[in-house]
């Protein structure tokens, strides 16, 4: 993780040269750390600059797939090829962060019958494997989904650890001496005589001033507000998605209504949960991550269609993220915008070496790399390949990631009371980990590493233990202040979801952080406002 001294022994500093360029990278979700690490390979010395903690934007609130790029076979197959690719790329760099559970796309009888013909040909001209199989035998494997399957088709979607990702990007730009500054937020970007010279910083420390003779701006859906720091204009439309969290692996597989991509048509199983979605509106405010009740009963109704015993199950939390899109001047309002990456040379617009990239997807997150940082060495009269699709995140030793493995190797070593999370079976190894040796002091950042407050009690019973924990380490560690952001975070996202036994499960929290640990928390910012990503 960011920080782990493991991560800076695994290679030791790249040996720069005095006179290697100069990188500025603004964001630090899959996009930013995918560039860093890209730039950082050419030779280029890199910081990478995020105003939170690392992914924890649009990078972490999304479905958790990895794509085939079956979902755009038809309606954007250049971009359907892009994603198979890349998906391939991505589980072969970094196994430990990828499942490869497989995907279905099935027609109902809403669906229009002649999308699957279109569906298959999409698909073989993008070279994604696709087999047709028989309904009856995706009814089987599949019990909970709806008995009225049409027709049934495998593609080699995945899923992805999105935080568990982005870190192994991170470590490797660490490893490789470049620098991240997380919690520092832009804040100005010095341009003379018609090129970038530096970025403004502020961070808990104060202001620094970083020499720049690139700068990308990889800020996702800030990216308009990045772009003006520098006086530049860039249209973005932002879509908001909101997407239902269900307690249980409802599906083994990511499964597809087979149809022209829209909202409410895909669950995914993800860890030990599974997430339906999506919405999908326009919004004007990167931070508009509120769901509204309305959509829960759309998510709901929606979800029934696909898995008719939905309701039966437990969900227990909702969430929303923000994409990016690139909107070109004079862009037709009837034609939707592509879903591919846009990268603007903002050399075109009178200011050299300042870049912005968006658009996109995770999937795709280092051929979008690739891609810019071709156009940087270009900028530059550098000749200097891309080398991330041949160069090791990590050993190759490390097994591919299974969503019970925690629980495997706990039974394995025999070792049933090392769990302090329960839900996600997180061992006191675990966190002594990611506190004696990566420096983590936040509960937030500790749950976006290992997982802790992800199952159904949303942290109930174990915030308090690693809390106990982190001030066992740092006599400075506020663990009032910590447990009480955790928890107002938490009921953000699970206030969604008050019914039935989750409801439930809400009053026994409210009971535990209130009554037993005495914390006195400020009803108006747990129960208003956005929650946090997922």
């Amino acid at each position: 993780m960011p920080g782990c001294e493991n991560a800076k022994r695994r290679f030791g500093p790249t040996p720069f040269k005095k006179n290697d360029p100069l990188a500025v990278v603004i964001g630090g979700g899959a996009t930013g750390c995918g560039v860093a690490r890209d730039l950082i390979l050419r030779g280029f010395k890199v910081t990478l600059v995020e105003h939170d903690d690392l992914g924890s934007g649009t990078s972490s609130r999304f479905h958790g797939m990895l794509q085939s790029g079956a979902r755009y076979a038809v309606t954007d197959t250049g971009f359907a090829a892009e994603c198979m690719r890349e998906r391939l790329n991505i589980a072969n760099l970094a196994p430990q962060a990828v499942e490869t559970c497989g995907g279905l796309f099935i027609s109902l009888p809403d669906d229009p019958p002649e999308f699957a013909d279109q569906f298959v040909s999409g698909c073989q001209n993008a070279r994604i494997p696709i087999e047709e199989i028989d309904p009856a035998q995706v009814m089987s494997e599949e019990p909970e989904i709806s008995r009225q399957v049409l027709r049934a088709f495998s593609v080699p979607d995945a899923t992805v650890q999105s935080w568990r990702l982005v870190n192994l990007l991170a470590d490797d730009v660490l490893a490789r001496g470049g620098e991240i500054l997380t919690r520092h937020r832009a804040i100005g970007i010095d341009v003379s005589t018609g090129r970038v010279r530096a970025v403004v910083v502020e961070g808990k420390g104060g202001k620094r001033h970083l020499p720049a003779d690139i700068v990308v701006n990889a800020a996702g859906p800030w990216s308009a507000q990045v772009a003006d720091l520098a006086g530049e204009k860039t249209n973005l439309e932002l879509g908001k998605g909101s997407i239902l969290v269900f307690s249980h692996r409802m599906v083994a597989k990511a499964i597809n209504r087979c149809r022209p991509p829209t909202s409410h048509d895909i669950i995914v199983p993800t860890g030990t949960i599974s997430l339906f979605g999506t919405t999908s509106e326009v919004v004007n405010d990167p931070s508009t991550t509120q769901v509204r009740p309305e959509e829960i009963q759309e998510l709901l109704d929606n979800a029934e269609i696909l898995l008719p015993n939905a309701r039966s199950y437990r969900a227990f939390r909702a969430w929303a993220g923000v994409r990016p899109l690139y909107k070109p001047d004079n862009w037709p309002s009837d034609k939707p915008l592509s879903r591919r990456h846009s990268i603007v040379n903002h050399g075109d617009r009178g200011i050299d070496g300042f870049f912005t990239i968006c658009g996109g997807s995770l999937t795709t997150h280092r051929s979008m790399a690739e891609d810019i940082g071709d156009q940087i060495c270009t900028s530059l009269g550098l000749e200097v390949p891309c080398t991330t699709t041949t160069t090791p995140l990590s050993s190759g030793m490390k097994p591919l990631w299974r969503p019970a493995q925690n629980f495997h190797r706990i039974e394995h070593d025999k070792q049933f009371l090392a769990p302090v999370c329960e839900c996600e079976s997180v061992t006191h190894q675990d966190i002594t980990h990611q506190i004696e040796n990566c420096s983590i002091r936040c509960l937030h950042d500790l749950r976006r590493r290992l997982r802790i407050g992800f199952g159904p009690c949303q942290g109930t019973f174990c915030a308090n233990r690693v809390a106990a924990m982190i001030l066992r380490n740092d006599s400075q560690y506020d663990a009032v202040e910590d447990l009480e952001a955790f928890w107002c975070e938490r009921l953000k996202g699970s206030k969604h979801t008050a019914w039935g036994q989750q409801a439930r499960q809400i009053l026994l929290s409210d009971i535990v952080y209130r009554e037993t640990l005495g914390l006195r928390l400020d009803d108006s910012s747990a129960l208003s406002g956005n929650s946090h990503e997922e």
